[in-house]
């Protein structure tokens, strides 16, 4: 299949903390990659597609992501379930802090797009 994507989609495998709207707990997910675009993300719940309308991603202590998205496929693999998320309205700032997230956690990440 041919790469669609025009910014990198990074392969972070991290876990993280889903926080549905209204939510009181945040629910162990997996963020196999992330782009200023979108996300891929496995978690051992099923979910409901508009639970990702609005949600909050705790990625470190430090770092979290208040976002909308709406859910472009979905499969279960494993007893996971995986989401591939495209990120609607996402604001500069937004992008701005996924870019700075993987410059400061994944720097490795950077050298090995830029030099293939």
């Amino acid at each position: 299949m041919d790469e669609r994507r025009i910014k990198p989609r990074w392969q972070i495998n991290q876990g993280a903390g889903l926080t549905v709207e209204n939510g009181v707990k945040a629910i162990p997910c997996v963020v196999e990659d992330l782009s200023r675009e979108g996300a891929r993300i496995s978690l051992s719940r099923n979910l409901f597609d508009d639970v990702f309308s609005r949600f909050k991603i705790t990625l470190a202590e430090d770092f979290e992501l208040n976002i909308n998205a709406q859910v472009v496929w979905r499969k279960e693999h494993y007893e996971r379930n995986i989401y591939g998320l495209l990120f609607n309205n996402t604001e500069k700032s937004v992008q701005e802090d996924i870019d700075r997230y993987i410059r400061q956690y994944y720097p490795g990440l950077i050298t090995k797009y830029l030099w293939g």
